[in-house]
């Protein structure tokens, strides 16, 4: 569910005018945004990922919008974005067993760059920079995110697995949320329902081949 939240809760603080989904993996994030007509680019380092995502682009009738890029966003060229969004792995190097599969293990570890790398370097892409990652390493991102000059804006807290930020040139926090993403039923929070509902996906396709209607 992460990229469906870090999708429609960034859409809530502006739509972009050029977007850049940092570390885009399949590319759900961009495909995602590029569906409600957001134009922007995906990058990430591992080739394999950008062939998957130009692939599903092209299947959605969205390559006309979504431009991926292999790249190392540590060393990208800076400026150009509106808004760069990032699920950034969730572990540092070290913290438990690495994945016997290579994607998976970029995915959850920090192996080509942590915290301390990623958000400086987002920073230089956009004034507004948000993000999705684990609670126990949000104090680190919003200190980096202020020593960046993307001091953080807004904040919501998922339970007590997820949160989300973001950083904004000017800065200054003025919107701070926390609600449980499911109840005690299992059934999703009405704001969950209605951030799938925005970005035009049913619950259903959580888990979901990235494969969405033409665009219009």
């Amino acid at each position: 569910m992460d990229p469906f939240f870090l999708a429609a809760w960034a859409l809530e603080g502006g739509p972009p005018g050029r977007f850049l989904d940092a570390g885009t993996g399949s590319g759900i994030v961009a495909l995602l945004l590029g569906r409600l007509g957001h134009r922007g680019l995906g990058l990430d380092i591992q080739p394999a990922w950008i062939d998957r995502a130009r692939q599903s682009a092209a299947r959605s009738g969205l390559d006309a919008r979504l431009v991926f890029v292999q790249g190392d966003l540590r060393t990208a060229a800076p400026g150009g974005f509106d808004l760069a969004l990032c699920n950034p792995p969730y572990f540092p190097v070290g913290a438990g067993p690495l994945p016997a599969d290579p994607l998976k293990a970029a995915a959850r570890h920090a192996l080509f760059g942590d915290l301390d790398a990623l958000l400086p370097a987002l920073a230089r892409m956009a004034p507004r920079v948000v993000l999705i990652l684990p609670p126990r390493r949000a104090a680190e991102a919003e200190a980096r995110l202020a020593a960046a000059g993307r001091p953080l804006r807004r904040r919501c807290r998922l339970g007590s697995a997820l949160v989300l930020l973001e950083g904004q040139d000017g800065g200054g926090l003025l919107h701070d949320e926390a609600f449980e993403p499911r109840g005690a039923d299992g059934a999703p929070h009405p704001r969950v329902v209605g951030w799938y509902a925005a970005l035009g996906a049913r619950l259903a396709q959580i888990g979901a081949v990235n494969r969405l209607p033409a665009a219009p």
